[in-house]
C-alpha cells in the first residue's frame, strides 16, 4: 500500500531500546464525522518528565488531505462528533492527587474550546444527544455520604454499598447562555445561577450502577444497562431500562424548579428530593431482558435494539450472541418475562467472541477476534455474515467507527507495519473495502530492527490444534539452535495477534530486545483463547493450567523437531492469566529454565476469597472451594510447590484487586522455602495493570535482565541505571 511503513528486510538496522519502544507514538481510536469529510483520531504520547501517558487529538480533512493537531494539553480519553464541524472531547488533566475528566467542545474545530461540564467527581463517558450531551458520572452527594462520616467515620460495607452512578443531560446552547450570564455578573451573583445540567436517573426507583447507555438516533429515548451495585460480583445481576423523554423540556423544567428553590432559600436533602415528582424527566420502562443481558445499540430509525445475550448460559467461557429486538412488535411485552421470545438471534453463523458493535444505515457491523487476527464483519437481520476485506490490513484493536453515510475508520496494522489510522476511500457498498492511510507514525521507526512475526500451528498433547505468533530475528538461521521464551497473554479470552508490534511489547515484556539477543519469542493462543470458536473457548474448563501447560510443552516439542530451538534454554512469562500459566509451569514442569509471573494467580483458593470476580473460579472450576476443593488443588501452582525448581521472577501491583497481592507473596514464600531462586518486585501505586512509563520500563528491564541471565549467562543485576 502506498505510504505504508514496512520493516526493513535486511537486518542490521537500529535496535530500539526499551525506552524507545515505550516512547512510540501509537494511534488509539478514530471516528469519522457524519458525512465522512473529517476523521478525528487520538495518538498516545509519553511524557517521561511527568511519568504519564497522554493522548492528543488530531483532525484529518478527507477533502484536502490536510491534518492538524486539535488539542495541545491534557489527556483525551474519548471524543464524539456533535456535527460535521464540531467535536466534543473528554479530557483528563492528570495530577498527583486527582484526575477528574471533563467534556470540552471544539466548535468549528478551531479556537479555544468551550468547557461543557464541571462535574465535581469527573465524567466517566458521554455521547451527543438531541441538542446537548449525555454524560455518565458519580453523583457527588451520594458519593460523599456525609451523614455516615459525621456519625461513624470512614468505612465500607463490603459488596453492599449503594452505587452513586448517575446519568446527566446538559444543553450546549444553554451552557453558552450560562457562561454569558456569569461573565456579566459578579462572583457572588454567579453562585445563584443554575447550571444547565439535569440528572435523568433520579427517575430510577432505586440506586443502580449504570454500566453503559445508548441514545436513540431519533433523540427521543435513552436505553440504560444497569446492575444492582458497583461490585463486579454482581455483573450478572443486570436490568435494562428505556427512558422516553424530551431532554430539552426536562432540563428547562429542572432549571425552573431549581431557580424557584433558590429564591425561597430551601435546602432540600437527597432524601426529600427523591420523593419529589420526577415525571417531568420522562417515561421509564424496565425492559424484561434475561439476567446478564445488555443493550448494545439502537437501529438508525430507533425502532429496534441490538442485544448481547448468552443463549446457553452466563459462564465466563461462553461466547456472547447478538440479537435483534423489534420494539414495535414487542411493545406490549417489554415488561413481561416472555419478551425473550421476541428476540431474534443474528450471530448464529459467527462462532467468535464479539467486541464492538455498531448499527448504521448500511447494516450491523461487529468486530471480533478471528484466530491470530482481528476482523470486522457486516451482519444483516437474517444472520448473514460478510467479513470486510481490507487489503491485508487488520484492526489493531477492537475499536472501529462507521459514519452515518458509511465511511469506516479504524486503527490498522499487520505483521509488516506499525499501527496507523485508516479510512475507507468511499462509503461501504460491498464486502471489499479500499483504504486510505491517514498517518505515518511508523515512518520514524521504519528502519528499526524488531524481527519478523508469523503464525505457526502445532498439535497439543490431546490432539488439539494450537496456534501462536512467533517472532524471529531478521537474520534468522534455521540451522541454528536458539533459546525460546513464551509470552503468554492474559484473559484467558484474549488472543495474541499477528501484528508487528502489540501493546504488551511496549508495556510489559521486551519481545523486541529478546530477538536482538537471538532469543525467539512465541505468543501462544492456548486453549480458552478468543478467536477459535466456542468449543475451543471452553477447553480449559475444569482443566486450567493442566491443558494450558500441554499447549506450551507441545510447542517446545514441535519447535525442537524443527531443529532450531535449544530445549535447555526455554523461558516463560505472562501477565494476569498468563502470569498464572507461568506460575503453573514453575511448579508443574521441568521444561523451563526460568519463569516470570506478572500479576498471576498462585492458588485458586487464595484467589477466590480475595479477588473482585470470585465467579471466575466457580465457572471455570465448577463450584466454590468450600464445597469441592479437588479441582482447586489440581489446577493450583502451589499444590506442587515442593517439586518446584525453576528460578522465578514475580511482579505485582500492591493495589491489585483482580489478582490480589497475596497471590504473589504466597508464591514467593513457597519458592523461598523450597530454596528456589526467586525475586519479587511490588509496584506500590498500581492495581492490575502497570500504567506509567517509568514503571513499565522497570517491568520490561527486569524481565530482560532475568531471562538474559538464565538463558544467556549474563550477569543478574537489577540495578536500573538511567542510560537503559
Amino acid at each position: 500500500m502506498s505510504g505504508s511503513t514496512s520493516i526493513s528486510e535486511k537486518g542490521g538496522g537500529y535496535k530500539p531500546s526499551i525506552t524507545d519502544l515505550i516512547s512510540l507514538e501509537i494511534p488509539l481510536q478514530s471516528q469519522a464525522s457524519p458525512n465522512g469529510s473529517r476523521i478525528a483520531y487520538t495518538v498516545r504520547t509519553t511524557d517521561w518528565s511527568k511519568n504519564q501517558y497522554e493522548s492528543c487529538c488530531f483532525i484529518y480533512d478527507n477533502r484536502d488531505n490536510h491534518c492538524s493537531q486539535l488539542t495541545r494539553s491534557g489527556d483525551i480519553l474519548d471524543f464524539h462528533w456533535v456535527d460535521e464541524d464540531s467535536l466534543a472531547v473528554l479530557k483528563g488533566i492528570p495530577s498527583e492527587t486527582e484526575n477528574k475528566p471533563q467534556i470540552w467542545l471544539f466548535e468549528n474545530l478551531q479556537g479555544e474550546p468551550l468547557q461543557i461540564t464541571n462535574h465535581k467527581t469527573g465524567v466517566q463517558s458521554f455521547k451527543p444527544f438531541s441538542e446537548g450531551i449525555l454524560f455518565l458520572a458519580d453523583n457527588p452527594e451520594k458519593l460523599e455520604r456525609k451523614v455516615r462520616k459525621e456519625r461513624f467515620g470512614t468505612l465500607t460495607h463490603f459488596e453492599e454499598e449503594e452505587s452513586a452512578s448517575a446519568l446527566y443531560y446538559t444543553s450546549i446552547q444553554k451552557t453558552k447562555e450560562y457562561f454569558d450570564k456569569t461573565r456579566r455578573c459578579s462572583e457572588e451573583e454567579a453562585k445563584s445561577l443554575v447550571r444547565p445540567v439535569v440528572e435523568l436517573t433520579k427517575i430510577l426507583k432505586e440506586p443502580l450502577k449504570i454500566v453503559s447507555f445508548h441514545a436513540s438516533p431519533m433523540n427521543d429515548a435513552i436505553y440504560l444497562n444497569c446492575r444492582i451495585r458497583d461490585d463486579l460480583v454482581y455483573q450478572d445481576e443486570t436490568s435494562c431500562y428505556r427512558l422516553k423523554l424530551d431532554p430539552e423540556g426536562a432540563l428547562q423544567e429542572h432549571m425552573t424548579r431549581e431557580e424557584a428553590k433558590r429564591k425561597d432559600k430551601e435546602d432540600e436533602t437527597i432524601e426529600t428530593d427523591s420523593h419529589q415528582d420526577v415525571s417531568y424527566l420522562g417515561e421509564l420502562t424496565k425492559i424484561m431482558l434475561p439476567k446478564g443481558t445488555s443493550i448494545a445499540g439502537v437501529s438508525p430509525d430507533g425502532t429496534k435494539l441490538l442485544i448481547l445475550h448468552r443463549e446457553r448460559d452466563n459462564m465466563f467461557y461462553t461466547q456472547v450472541d447478538l440479537w435483534v429486538l423489534d420494539l414495535q412488535q414487542a411493545e406490549s411485552l417489554l415488561t413481561d418475562e416472555s419478551l425473550r421470545t421476541c428476540m431474534k438471534k443474528v450471530s448464529q453463523d459467527l462462532d467468535r467472541d464479539l467486541y464492538a458493535v455498531q448499527w448504521v444505515s448500511r447494516g450491523i457491523f461487529v468486530s471480533y477476534a478471528d484466530r491470530s487476527k482481528q476482523s470486522i464483519a457486516r451482519i444483516n437481520e437474517l444472520g448473514e455474515v460478510r467479513p470486510l476485506g481490507f487489503q491485508g490490513i487488520y484492526p489493531y484493536s477492537t475499536f472501529f467507527h462507521i459514519s452515518k453515510n458509511g465511511f469506516v475508520t479504524f486503527i490498522g496494522a499487520n505483521r509488516e507495519m506499525f499501527p496507523e489510522v485508516f479510512v475507507s476511500k468511499g462509503s461501504l457498498s460491498t464486502s471489499r473495502c479500499n483504504l486510505k492511510q491517514l498517518t505515518s507514525l511508523g515512518q520514524k521507526s521504519k528502519e528499526w530492527d524488531i524481527g519478523r512475526v508469523e503464525t505457526i500451528k502445532w498439535k497439543s498433547r490431546d490432539g488439539t490444534e494450537i496456534e501462536g505468533v512467533l517472532r524471529k530475528p531478521l537474520n534468522f538461521d534455521p540451522k541454528k539452535q536458539y533459546p525460546l521464551v513464551f509470552v503468554v497473554h492474559g484473559g484467558p479470552r484474549v488472543n495474541s495477534t499477528e501484528s508487528l508490534i502489540e501493546s504488551g511489547d511496549i508495556r510489559t515484556y521486551p519481545s523486541i530486545q529478546f530477538v536482538h539477543k537471538d532469543i525467539l519469542v512465541l505468543k501462544p493462543n492456548y486453549r480458552g483463547s478468543s478467536g477459535y470458536g466456542q468449543a475451543f473457548t471452553e477447553l480449559n474448563k475444569d482443566n486450567l493450567g493442566v491443558g494450558d501447560l500441554w499447549d506450551l510443552e507441545s510447542a517446545i516439542d514441535y519447535l525442537v523437531s524443527q531443529g532450531f530451538i535449544d530445549a535447555a534454554k526455554v523461558g516463560c512469562m505472562g501477565w494476569s492469566q498468563g502470569g498464572y500459566i507461568s506460575a503453573f509451569a514453575t511448579t508443574h514442569s521441568q521444561r523451563f529454565r526460568a519463569v516470570s509471573v506478572g500479576a498471576g494467580i498462585s492458588d485458586w483458593y487464595t484467589y477466590h476469597i480475595t479477588n473482585d470476580i470470585p465467579q471466575f473460579t466457580t465457572h471455570y472450576l465448577s463450584g466454590t472451594p468450600f464445597k469441592n476443593r479437588d479441582l482447586y488443588l489440581k489446577t493450583s501452582p502451589m499444590t506442587k510447590i515442593s517439586e518446584a525448581k525453576t528460578p522465578t521472577l514475580i511482579q505485582h501491583g500492591a493495589k491489585d484487586q483482580r489478582v490480589p497481592l497475596a497471590n504473589a507473596t504466597e508464591l514467593y514464600r513457597g519458592l523461598k522455602d523450597m530454596g528456589v531462586p526467586v525475586e519479587l518486585f511490588i509496584y506500590p501505586e498500581f492495581a492490575h495493570p502497570i500504567t506509567k512509563p517509568r514503571e513499565n520500563r522497570a517491568v520490561m528491564q527486569q524481565n530482560l535482565t532475568w531471562f538474559s541471565h538464565y538463558l544467556l549467562g549474563e550477569e543478574l543485576d537489577f540495578q536500573l541505571s538511567a542510560h537503559r
